[in-house]
């Protein structure tokens, strides 16, 4: 722990060599030689200078929590999205449970809150002013982010707002419980909230945190631990909470809520490029500032020397959907697709792309686009091929089960290689879907907070608005191994959906499963599907439907699929995309994660054994050693 210190400070003074990010709002830098205890924390400037270095925290475009991931991959390894091959993670079947001897999140965790706490702490001595108030503000949500990072991966963790020295008697802290955690971050949100000003006002614009994300990030923690309480509590996992049913927190979530609805209102997106898709494009805009309803962002600009390369990610990307995905899906009659009056026949695209809720055509491809480069921004695509190629020889158009990821798509010819669209991090329907998920739960669900949520979102696309007599009054049976639940009302599983297909491929699958204690469930014994088989096999055999979409007969000849050799199918003729690995044949024991472990992840092991020497108990958490 002394020597975690004395690393920590380095990096404090590195810190401030390198603070700084891109526009015009981040490019202030502050000499080394200038910063004091004594000089430095005097103007609300200062502190802007030095929170200007904990943007670093968000992920870039490809980290999640440490993980490669964007938009369009942070769903990657769930059971709505997977990769080339089987995920590790997923495979813990004779996995002993030890933990690691270190975990580098736990140590860079500690580091920035000691960061923000030396901020927070000095912040005192500054002038008090709106101005000054922003930046304090943007600390405590800051501060907020890395606890619920934590609180997610580790449950309890020692809670820290002092700024330690390596003889401080607090050093080692034994583990606060998650209870007390999750106040402490909702009570941060509470300050953030109160700081800090609405998005583009004169001190939080261009990129800066707002008022609205710290409001959407409250009714994060807040449905979290809410739900963690309320469903480990029901099953009685190795998990839950001790004396907690969730109500505490979940009613915490309206409030936060209700006054971004006061403010926001109706207001999304609704710019939808060439092809008039406004829910595709909120992932695609070079300037999210203007975007309403996208409310925290990380900015790109490639002439600031910010650029990124996720702009072809739904051209080659090897994370992609799964059937399970796919079945979720309503009808575009608002309908479960078990009850559906609709022709959907899940083994042709395009009719899903006809029948289904209009978000799943704008998240998935469809070949009734076309080829690929016949689509405004993809005219420059090498393989002008109509479906992804599903034989793993080919990188270029892979996909693993067949079904390609659509959302975020860039339509802007001169952008599509430019990189400097922005990185959405939080948006409103998060904020909108929780509150109604919130309500559900409780049981004090109203049509009126479905029309001021759930049908906010589904009017953007044209769908029809979600009916709460009608959805209770479904004959359709709920399934844990699709992440629902059956003991819930119709209602509840609804919203459960609406979130999987509003937030699909932005991160949220994961953390969701767990929390609703569902995780093993749908894990245990999956092996993934894809799309159906049938339909590839007559456009990647047939060298005139290639050639017709504009490949040379030359390359026409190389796409051929044998059964067996590049692709292989379930009984059922839907795609298998692990088909290589044992595990995943119709024989094969599929996926599995060990229930009494898998939702948090272990204590690293030096750290137990340095409170140990420090006479301090640091505990492990269940199944681990």
């Amino acid at each position: 722990m002394k020597s975690r210190l004395i690393y920590i400070w380095i990096l404090l003074v590195a810190f401030v060599i390198s603070l700084g990010s891109c526009r015009e709002d981040f490019l202030e830098r502050y000499p080394l030689d200038q910063m004091t205890d004594a000089t430095f924390f005097t103007s609300a400037n200062d502190l802007k200078v030095m929170v200007n270095g904990f943007y670093r925290l968000f992920p870039r475009y490809h980290f999640q929590q440490g993980g490669n991931a964007h938009n369009g991959y942070l769903d990657a390894n769930t059971d709505i999205q997977v990769g080339t091959g089987p995920s590790g993670a997923l495979l813990q079947r004779g996995s002993s449970g030890q933990a690691p001897a270190t975990d580098g999140f736990w140590n860079s965790s500690f580091s920035w809150i000691r960061q923000i706490n030396y901020l927070i702490t000095n912040s005192e001595r500054v002038p008090s002013d709106v101005e000054a108030d922003q930046y304090i503000g943007e600390a405590h949500f800051f501060r907020a982010w890395v606890y619920f990072n934590m609180l997610q991966r580790y449950g309890d963790v020692p809670i820290y707002t002092e700024v330690l020295e390596t003889d401080s008697e607090a050093l080692y802290r034994t583990r606060d419980s998650r209870y007390d955690v999750a106040k402490f971050i909702l009570q941060d949100l509470d300050i953030a909230i109160e700081k800090m000003d609405w998005k583009n006002s004169v001190f939080s614009k261009q990129g800066r945190v707002n008022r609205e994300s710290a409001l959407v990030m409250k009714a994060r923690v807040a449905l979290y631990e809410g739900s963690w309480e309320h469903y480990h509590g029901a099953k009685s996992t190795p998990f839950a909470v001790s004396g907690k049913d969730g109500n505490e927190f979940l009613e915490m979530v309206e409030p936060a809520i209700q006054e971004l609805i006061d403010h926001q209102g109706d207001a999304l997106f609704s710019k939808g490029g060439p092809l008039n898709e406004a829910y595709n494009q909120i992932l695609s805009q070079k300037d999210a500032s203007s975007s309403e309803g996208v409310f925290l962002y990380r900015i790109y600009d490639v002439n600031e020397i910010v650029g990124h390369n996720f702009y072809d990610k739904v051209v080659d990307n090897p994370q992609s959907p799964t059937k399970k995905l796919v079945d979720n899906y309503l009808d575009k009659n608002g309908v479960p697709q078990e009850l559906s009056s609709l022709p959907v026949d899940p083994k042709h695209l395009n009719s899903l792309g006809e029948n289904l809720d209009p978000r799943f055509r704008q998240s998935i491809w469809t070949p009734d686009r076309g080829p690929h480069n016949q689509i405004v921004g993809f005219e420059t695509q090498a393989l002008p091929l109509r479906y992804p190629t599903i034989n793993n020889i080919f990188t270029a158009n892979y996909s693993s089960t067949g079904f390609r990821v659509w959302k975020g798509a860039i339509f802007d010819a001169n952008e599509w290689r430019n990189g400097s669209v922005d990185d959405v991090l939080i948006r409103y329907a998060e904020g909108l879907l929780a509150l109604a998920e919130a309500k559900a739960i409780l049981g004090t669900i109203t049509q009126s907070d479905l029309d001021k949520t759930v049908n906010v979102l589904r009017n953007r696309v044209g769908m029809p608005a979600m009916v709460l007599s009608e959805v209770n009054s479904w004959p359709i049976s709920y399934s844990t191994k699709k992440g629902f639940d059956p003991s819930a009302s119709n209602i509840v599983n609804e919203i459960r959906r609406e979130r999987e297909v509003e937030l699909v491929f932005e991160g949220h699958r994961e953390r969701d499963l767990k929390r609703w204690a569902v995780f093993h469930d749908v894990i245990n014994g999956w092996k993934p599907k894809g799309a159906y088989s049938q339909e590839f096999v007559d456009y990647f055999n047939d060298p005139s439907k290639l050639t017709a979409d504009g490949l040379g007969s030359v390359d026409a000849q190389k796409y051929g699929l044998t059964l067996g050799v590049n692709y292989d199918v379930h009984e059922d003729g839907f795609l298998n995309p692990f088909f290589v690995n044992p595990d995943f044949k119709e024989s094969g024991e599929g996926y599995f994660v060990e229930p009494g472990r898998a939702y948090l992840s272990a204590i690293p092991r030096n750290e137990i054994d340095l409170y140990m020497e420090a006479g301090v108990e640091l505990t492990q958490n269940p199944g681990w050693f």
